[in-house]
């Protein structure tokens, strides 16, 4: 196991491209002697065929001729006797006997050694092959069957005469297997390390972003699978990074909100303790106005938490848009009219429009949104809310009147803390929190929520909700 863990992905691709050529060679070891097994013996056993009738043909004119068996008997015995005399005497030039009658059978010396005779019984005259292991064409005389001719089996013969012949091509076709497979190994491994190397640069520069350096990036190249894997690592560093940022701006923002309203309920408790300030009912409501201003803080902070880690409870059921923003702006009608402005709702369809969502987030968003219009418009102004459908969607619209936000501002409204310019002033800004918790109660609903400039010249909140 230790040294299956110490084996490289290099040596493991460079092992399985070896493995699959030898694989590949054996392969065509086996076609090779599968298509000489089934081609050529096919091939001349068939030929046999076609002699065997040549040669019965030839053999019942002779046994016409002699009306018996025994001259060719007595002339492979002959002949018999001299191949193994001639194995005794190798030194000695002793002539081969005369076989006219053999010789006129045969079709080529080829087939003098595979030459089987049989009489009428299929008992062996010539040849001790038996009968059924053999090729065989009748001969006949007078219509009668005299005896049969044969030829021993082509596969025995192949394997005793050629096995050489296949021996030196298997050889020859090994050694050269042996030089491919060569040639394969030394090109295979600078492979291995090419097609290594992308991996290898992913894992160090993984090991930089795990030990904090979250400006690590991968060079690409290509277009394949390890191009996109460095792309994915780099989408990631660049969220972590963002990530890192986005924790860092908001411990500094949530330490920043808190330590106002802290320093001064310290300053005026500490200024009634030297009796610099009285006790009196208007200076504690001083103090409790920015105790309240803390609740909201931290109960905002808590809301965001509990959308982060997804504890936050949806009661999710059938609600009526319609009547959740009519309710809203009936509640919020009265403090617009205080501050000279005004409010104005549209439903551009009679019928009810219904989405799958928690009515009491719904209301809270629109709220915040209502909230957010009424801090941020000048008076005399005006807040249009629009409600219509859209191939399947739900599209609420918030506009109000001027003051508007730049480009820039309108891509970071969203962002926790996040206050233009214009309204950083805690007399009429927020604490910065309303639409990051509009963006996380649209997303609990799977809606979108954007910011455009508004028609009316001010600032535009484009809500969607897939209808129900």
């Amino acid at each position: 196991m230790t040294f299956t863990k110490k084996i490289k992905i290099r040596h493991k691709l460079f092992v399985v491209f070896v493995l699959s050529n030898i694989l590949v060679i054996v392969s065509m070891w086996q076609v090779f002697q599968w298509s000489f097994d089934k081609g050529f013996v096919s091939y001349a056993t068939a030929r046999d065929r076609d002699f065997l009738e040549q040669m019965a043909n030839r053999t019942a004119n002779l046994y016409a001729y002699y009306n018996d068996w025994y001259f060719l008997v007595q002339e492979s015995r002959m002949e018999k006797k001299w191949n193994q005399t001639r194995l005794e005497n190798l030194r000695d030039l002793i002539p081969p006997p005369s076989t006219p009658n053999l010789d006129l059978i045969y079709p080529s010396q080829y087939y003098r050694q595979r030459f089987l005779l049989f009489d009428k019984n299929q008992k062996n005259l010539i040849g001790r092959v038996p009968f059924d292991k053999a090729e065989t064409h009748a001969v006949i005389v007078n219509k009668k069957i005299v005896g049969y001719v044969g030829l021993r089996s082509m596969r025995a013969v192949v394997q005793d005469q050629t096995l050489r012949f296949v021996q030196q091509q298997g050889e020859a076709f090994l050694l050269i297997s042996a030089f491919i497979l060569a040639i394969a190994a030394l090109l295979t491994w600078p492979l291995a390390q090419w097609l290594s190397r992308p991996i290898c640069t992913i894992r160090e520069a993984t090991r930089k972003l795990a030990t904090g350096k979250f400006d690590t990036r991968i060079k690409i190249q290509g277009t394949d699978e390890l191009a996109d894997l460095g792309t994915d690592f780099n989408h990631l560093a660049t969220t972590l990074e963002n990530t890192r940022e986005s924790r860092k701006r908001w411990v500094a923002d949530t330490a920043h909100e808190l330590r106002t309203p802290v320093a001064i309920l310290r300053g005026e408790i500490e200024a009634m303790q030297d009796g610099i300030i009285k006790v009196s009912p208007e200076s504690l409501e001083s103090l409790q106005q920015e105790i309240v201003h803390i609740a909201r803080l931290i109960d905002d902070l808590n809301q965001l938490s509990m959308h982060d880690m997804g504890n936050l409870n949806y009661e999710m059921e059938e609600v009526d848009l319609a009547d959740t923003l009519e309710q809203t702006s009936q509640s919020m009608s009265l403090i617009y009219k205080e501050a000279g402005l005004d409010l104005e709702l549209e439903v551009t369809t009679k019928h009810p429009i219904l989405i799958n969502g928690d009515e009491n987030r719904l209301h809270q968003l629109f709220a915040n949104l209502m909230n957010n219009s009424l801090k941020y418009t000048n008076t005399p102004g005006r807040l249009k809310i629009t409600l219509r459908e859209e191939k399947n969607l739900a599209i609420v619209l918030f506009e109000d009147t001027p003051p508007g936000v730049n480009e820039e501002e309108k891509q970071r409204i969203f962002e926790q803390f996040y206050r233009v310019e214009n309204s950083r002033n805690r007399a009429t800004g927020g604490r910065g929190l309303g639409l990051a918790i509009c963006t996380n109660i649209v997303n609990a609903h799977q809606g979108t929520i954007k910011a455009y400039h508004s028609p009316e010249g001010g600032l535009g909140i484009r809500i969607e909700f897939p209808l129900h």
